[in-house]
């Protein structure tokens, strides 16, 4: 019944993909539409998504050198830092997609950007523009929720040169699942599942719009 209910003679384009969407569950698989994205195409998450930094003061990653007085790091050799971030939108983030770039490295003496002077362990890759990043860790789920966290991982750096280093400055990178993408992504499923065609997909897109 429910089929011959959803023929294309029955309903409008949009009106019976709504109800497939309702019926399948609204992007109940969307997230994997997203996870694959080059890093170039990711948006800035940075103050909406806020990286959370701490000196990692016990770490096994460790060198010759001195801090300053209150924990400020000066010219220690090996650098390591521990890193989360917190989602403050209103909108699950596709973990998938999910990155944490190193913007820069600056030296304190005359502020000029040291990144490419120091070893960066563990990173992912690089940016479009050549800048290291590292993907978030967010415990096997498919997506850091509304005011979530995700795990800590190590940011460890190699200063050879012992310079005095500000910390890095970080910018998240990722998708954020607005109901907009959410459609989108249950679409995509339904085309790929032979359920609708990509022109009644796209029909449905500019009718809900």
């Amino acid at each position: 019944m429910i089929t011959q209910f959803l023929e294309r003679e029955t309903l409008p384009y949009l009106g019976r993909v709504c109800l497939l969407l309702f019926l399948f569950g609204l992007g109940g698989g969307s997230e994997r539409a997203y996870g694959d994205s080059p890093n170039g195409e990711l948006v800035d998450l940075t103050g909406g998504v806020i990286p959370l930094l701490t000196y990692d003061s016990g770490g096994s990653f460790t060198g010759g050198g001195e801090l300053f007085s209150g924990g400020s790091l000066s010219s220690r050799g090996d650098v390591r830092y521990l890193v989360r971030v917190k989602n403050q939108t209103g909108d699950p983030i596709d973990a998938d997609s999910l990155i944490l770039v190193v913007d820069k490295i600056q030296e304190m003496a005359r502020l000029r950007d040291v990144t490419t002077s120091l070893d960066i362990r563990g990173t992912d890759g690089n940016t479009e523009d050549g800048k290291p990043y590292f993907r978030v860790p967010v415990d096997g789920q498919a997506e850091l929720p509304p005011y979530g966290e995700s795990e800590s991982f190590p940011i460890e750096i190699k200063n050879p040169d012992l310079l005095r280093l500000y910390p890095p400055v970080l910018r998240v990178r990722g998708i954020r699942k607005t109901a907009s993408h959410a459609f989108q992504g249950a679409l995509q499923n339904l085309i790929q599942e032979g359920v609708v065609t990509p022109e009644e997909a796209e029909k449905a897109i500019d009718q809900s719009q």
